[in-house]
């Protein structure tokens, strides 16, 4: 997919999220990123994703927030890694060692199909999190969700892999997130468990050259949307 047709894929999204009565803004100001991540309602940032604990550069990292007016609603973030040969299963003992302060490896397994599919140069979507009082819209969390999506191709037209580790009950979200590939019970921890992780937690993941057809088929959907919410006005 080329610069110019991921552009004109995302452009609609930003229209949507203003339908919705909202606007987005990207950053990759790390200090103004830690006094905004506390505005979205997260307590605090996860290991993974972690400014204080993690050499982020604005090449490698980037959070998008959501506004309702000029207050802080919502906040994701996504952060490219280029493997450059090591497994990502190697890669994800390894990093899970430092982030969790073990002295050893902190994983028991990871699932075949996480070892036979994501490699190369990899993204990870993680630190969803919207304030209490706008949760529970499902268009406005799919638009959010297609939107850094978006970016992120736009950002890094190279990755191989885009991951999201989430909960086993948000699995019910799935086609609001996009992923195409789901991996239940995709790591399990050596006890005890590292904070915020759990055995049930699962992969979604979605490949590169899918990207094209993940956003325009959200584009396809959003308008079919647009057009049965026309249907129901009243004439």
């Amino acid at each position: 997919m080329r610069e110019d047709e991921i552009l004109q894929a995302v452009v609609p999204f930003y229209a949507e999220i203003e339908r919705l009565g909202y606007s987005v803004r990207a950053s990759t100001d790390f200090d103004e990123i830690q006094r905004l991540v506390l505005q979205t309602g997260r307590a605090k940032q996860t290991p993974m994703m972690s400014i204080s604990r993690n050499d982020f550069t604005a090449d490698r990292a980037f959070w998008l927030f959501l506004y309702k007016g000029d207050e802080v609603v919502g906040g994701v973030a996504a952060k490219y890694d280029r493997l450059s040969g090591e497994s990502f299963t190697s890669y994800l003992r390894r990093t899970s060692r430092e982030q969790y302060g073990r002295d050893s490896d902190p994983i028991a397994h990871i699932a075949r199909p996480v070892e036979d599919l994501i490699q190369g140069n990899i993204v990870y979507i993680g630190e969803l999190e919207f304030r209490s009082d706008h949760r529970g819209r499902l268009s406005l969390l799919e638009t959010f969700a297609k939107l850094i999506q978006g970016l992120v191709a736009l950002k890094w037209s190279d990755f191989d892999w885009m991951y999201a580790i989430v909960p086993e009950d948000h699995l019910k979200f799935d086609h609001v997130y996009g992923f195409f590939v789901t991996i239940p019970d995709a790591i399990t921890w050596k006890t005890p468990l590292p904070e915020g992780r759990l055995n049930s937690h699962a992969i979604l993941a979605v490949e590169g050259r899918h990207i094209e057809h993940l956003l325009v088929s959200a584009l396809a959907r959003f308008k079919r949307r647009r057009n049965r919410e026309g249907l129901q006005k009243p004439g």
